[in-house]
């Protein structure tokens, strides 16, 4: 991972999302948008500043938004991502580098008298309870969002199957054989039918959920008690679904 670059402005520190896109390894407008989102939750901690940042494209220079976020933003935004190895290494990397800055800054600024310290030191213990609080308050909201991969990039299992060479039935079969995802069944009333039909879902193991993405339906009738949701692949489940068909010797059609 490359050094995470914190910007010191009027004695504040900040980084910026572009920083943070590339140590999470997302997009950068995916960042914008769960800062947009959370931006009320993030003022808890300071106003969260924004500049337009030129770059060149193939058509010209153009232009985007970028925010500058302090540490407790910047801690707090990462905890509503998925916590996927990257964005735990992400995380570990940016407490250092806030750190570092906040130690070479004061090198030549420490506090002077013992009441400069203790007010320095009660302060730190405030924001952090403050943070800490917040973070557990939230948690329930960082469990349900969709964390970090745009809609557009999720596929359904359907197509990855068949960009596969393969059934779906099939593939599906093989996901839960392998325990990758479970099946889940219940059964509802049918207008239709006249009768109670099978209801099923599915949902990753514990293990797998890096590859897979709940996406609730608030349009489908409620799945014992709770949202529905359809199980998609992420970019990274996929990659791992095409080399595990191979082994699992579902492989004769899937292109190499």
């Amino acid at each position: 991972m490359s050094v995470v670059d914190i910007i010191e402005r009027g004695g504040d520190l900040l980084v910026s999302s572009e920083t943070i896109a590339e140590g999470t390894e997302n997009q950068h407008k995916n960042v914008l948008q769960l800062i947009r989102t959370y931006r009320d939750d993030l003022e808890e901690f300071g106003r969260v500043e924004s500049q337009t940042r030129p770059f060149d494209t193939a058509g010209g220079t153009q232009y985007r938004e970028v925010f500058l976020l302090n540490e407790p933003q910047a801690t707090l935004i990462l905890t509503y991502m998925r916590n996927m190895d990257r964005i735990r290494e992400f995380k570990k990397a940016l407490v250092r580098a806030f750190f570092d800055m906040a130690r070479r800054l004061t090198a030549v600024a420490v506090p002077q008298t013992l009441a400069e310290a203790l007010e320095l030191a009660a302060a730190e213990a405030r924001q952090i309870e403050a943070l800490e609080a917040k973070i557990a308050a939230d948690a329930p909201k960082v469990e349900y969002i969709d964390t970090f991969v745009a809609d557009e990039d999720l596929r359904i299992l359907r197509n990855v199957a068949k960009s596969l060479g393969l059934k779906e039935d099939d593939l599906r079969n093989a996901l839960v054989a392998h325990k990758w995802v479970y099946r889940e069944e219940t059964t509802r009333y049918s207008q239709k039918e006249q009768q109670k039909v099978p209801y099923v879902r599915y949902s990753a193991y514990a293990d797998k959920r890096d590859y897979f993405r709940p996406v609730p339906n608030h349009d489908a009738p409620r799945f014992k008690g709770e949202v529905m949701h359809t199980l998609k692949v992420t970019p990274a489940g996929a990659t791992a679904i095409a080399r595990a068909a191979r082994s699992w010797g579902l492989a004769g059609e899937v292109a190499a």
